[in-house]
């Protein structure tokens, strides 16, 4: 029986989804018929297999091959895919180039220009040196139209991403991420339909299988939080809210994507379609969260496809 390690928890503010993604991962390789073993990383970043203090070289003897269910900082940002590497054990997910450049929104969105994909209009502010905070937000608001999109240049989940529709909201926003010292990325707000589209490897007799468009229906105004966006948010899969036309285009997009991106395994990639029917790229997530209803999962169901199927096909092929 192949034996899988379940790596979840993490030192990231998404400690808390990462054990649900772990926990619905597990329940749904053991029911593949795979021994799935716990792999806790706890908030100190120690690491537990069983419950039991280990190293990477007690899991190199313990599993076969890891399934990262981390997320955020350390489990998408390509740094414990090297650790992995180096120790010779096999995971699951894209590697940690790949990782890198879709964890830093900057690095994605200059790969997405490269590819002539559009992108909103952005600015990256690194809080150092003099510049005051009304520095900052009047610089941003002599670049930019409100309102805005304020998100940190690394992280996953939509984790304190805001919109922004007022000059005080924006510096309220700079205030903190300078008291921070954390640089984020300020992006034109787009109008428009939100939509995630999934892609897996070698599915379904598919070299690269396509999900359905999702479309994400995310909290309003104010903080766009990730217990909203991954674990209460509200999802339509995209029938009768994209016609066959968005839904070919979304697809392919999000195919090039995760090619040009090197993803591997599985990613999912977020567009919105603005009022005039012209795509923007967002984002790509090469560790897309698997709880309930989550766009994944969600897109997975529309298909007929259950997370049994889906971590067989990925695990089967390590």
């Amino acid at each position: 029986m192949k034996r899988i390690g379940i790596l979840r928890g993490g030192i990231s503010p998404e400690y808390s989804i990462s054990l649900k993604t772990g926990a619905n991962v597990g329940r749904a390789l053991a029911d593949a018929g795979f021994e799935a073993i716990d792999m806790l990383l706890d908030k100190e970043g120690v690491l537990h297999i069983k419950g039991v203090p280990a190293d990477l070289e007690t899991a190199q003897q313990s599993v076969d091959t890891v399934w990262n269910a981390l997320h955020g900082e350390f489990g998408e940002d390509g740094q414990v895919q090297q650790l992995l590497d180096t120790a010779g054990i096999s995971y699951t997910g894209s590697g940690s180039a790949a990782s890198a450049i879709g964890f830093n929104k900057q690095d994605a969105k200059q790969k997405a220009k490269e590819l002539g994909i559009n992108t909103p209009i952005s600015m990256l502010i690194m809080p150092e040196g003099e510049e005051s905070v009304s520095a900052i937000t009047q610089r941003i608001y002599n670049t930019m139209a409100p309102p805005w999109v304020l998100k940190p240049l690394a992280g996953g989940g939509s984790a304190r991403a805001y919109f922004a529709f007022t000059p005080l909201e924006l510096s309220q926003f700079v205030d903190e991420s300078v008291g921070h010292a954390a640089p984020f990325l300020v992006e034109q707000y787009i109008q428009g339909r939100e939509a995630a589209v999934g892609v897996i490897n070698d599915f379904r007799t598919k070299s690269e299988y396509v999900l359905p468009v999702v479309e994400i229906k995310s909290a309003s105004r104010g903080v766009c939080a990730h217990d909203t966006r991954c674990g209460e948010g509200e999802y339509a899969v995209h029938t009768g809210s994209f016609n066959s036309d968005e839904r070919e285009a979304l697809s392919a997009l999000a195919r090039e994507i995760h090619t040009a991106f090197d993803a591997k395994d599985y990613s999912q990639s977020e567009f919105i379609i603005d009022n005039r029917g012209k795509i923007w790229f967002i984002e790509i997530d090469t560790h897309p969260h698997m709880t309930k209803n989550s766009p994944f999962l969600v897109a997975l169901e529309a298909v007929g496809a259950s997370l049994q199927e889906f971590v067989r096909a990925i695990v089967e092929k390590k």
